[in-house]
């Protein structure tokens, strides 16, 4: 498996899809900082989880798949391999990459407070940003799923606008754990302080209590294994016949 994840990964190096790790973060902290200033932590972290990393997320999915599509999956159709590990083999690469450019930007964010004013301590950033990687993992199999069955721009924007307007929804309510969408935007407010839209966070808030975060993350990893699951059985049902 693993040299099936490198394959995945060695086929999108000469993309924009595979900077994106690095330079997503490095877009966001640039942004923050020139809308903010010394409170760029704040501004930054608010950006990357309500658009910069969905966006991204989006387009790592989407690109993985259409360039399979473009050459009519051939490059995969000739393998000895089973479908479904192939798959599975694409979710995992994917998932690395959230994983690699969540440090990235808990790292460039650290960075930034060291030289500027430290908004949000390294032990919070850090909880925040695997919060939002674990909180984002279910998205990534129906973004590959609807780019195989649709195409790449449909695929980019429906994610794009689900994530911008549902997340948003119920996700300050005691119910926000019945919008998936709207549970990385909930998660992280007692560690990065500040509602979703960026506001900071009062005193005493119901929003600081930590006691929603284990079971909404459970509800989040379950989506996410149902989702992978449904996915892989889904593209190895088609056995070696493809759209």
């Amino acid at each position: 498996m693993f040299h099936l994840i490198r394959s995945e990964l060695l086929k999108m190096r000469h993309t924009f899809a595979l900077k994106l790790f690095i330079a997503a973060p490095v877009v966001t902290l640039g942004l923050g900082y020139f809308l903010s200033g010394k409170s760029v932590q704040l501004t930054a972290y608010n950006w990357w989880y309500t658009l910069i990393l969905p966006i991204t997320i989006a387009i790592w999915c989407a690109n993985i798949i259409s360039c399979e599509k473009r050459t009519q999956y051939q490059n995969i159709l000739c393998l000895p391999i089973a479908m479904k590990k192939i798959w599975f083999s694409k979710l995992l690469a994917v998932t690395v990459l959230l994983f690699l450019t969540s440090l990235v930007m808990w790292g460039g964010c650290t960075a930034f407070g060291i030289f500027t004013v430290m908004n949000i301590d390294p032990l919070n950033g850090l909880g925040g940003c695997m919060l939002l990687f674990l909180t984002y993992i279910w998205q990534l199999p129906l973004i590959m799923w609807l780019t195989k069955k649709a195409n790449y721009l449909i695929a980019v924007l429906i994610s794009f606008g689900c994530n911008i307007v549902l997340s948003m929804i119920g996700a300050e309510s005691n119910l926000f754990y019945l919008n998936p969408f709207a549970i990385p935007a909930r998660i992280v407010c007692p560690f990065f302080k500040m509602h979703p839209n960026g506001i900071p966070i009062e005193n005493g808030s119901f929003l600081l209590n930590t006691g929603a975060v284990i079971p909404a993350v459970g509800i989040s990893l379950v989506l996410a294994v149902l989702c992978f699951w449904l996915t892989v059985w889904l593209f190895a049902k088609g056995d070696r016949k493809h759209d």
